[in-house]
């Protein structure tokens, strides 16, 4: 069977789309606090601010802030990887896992081509 190329853009603006999404119901409620001697809410900010950039350069087609974007969420991704691994494979493991491929591919194919 061949893939259906038509389907590439759709399924770049889905992980744009999902990015965003995971990230205001994952971190909206931690940055409304605005707790500034917490970690847990820079980690917030950041996740919010470079999740949204990646959601609009989609329509701006800026690889630049594309690229900074996904490495500065692949970090943060990779930092609640290593913060819940302790625990055992759980689902925040499997998702930090998931979100952190997203923002890789976002790191290496800005144009998403």
């Amino acid at each position: 069977m061949q893939p259906i190329k038509a389907l590439l853009p759709v399924s770049i603006w889905l992980m744009r789309i999902g990015l965003l999404l995971y990230a205001y119901d994952e971190y909206f409620k931690t940055f409304t606090k605005f707790n500034l001697d917490k970690v847990n809410f820079y980690i917030a900010f950041f996740f919010l601010i470079f999740s949204a950039i990646i959601f609009v350069t989609g329509f701006k087609r800026r690889a630049a802030l594309t690229v900074i974007s996904g490495f500065v969420i692949t970090l943060l991704a990779i930092y609640n990887i290593i913060s819940t691994i302790d625990g055992g494979l759980d689902t925040a493991l499997i998702l930090n896992f998931l979100i952190a491929s997203i923002a890789v591919y976002f790191l290496s194919n800005p144009g998403g081509k």
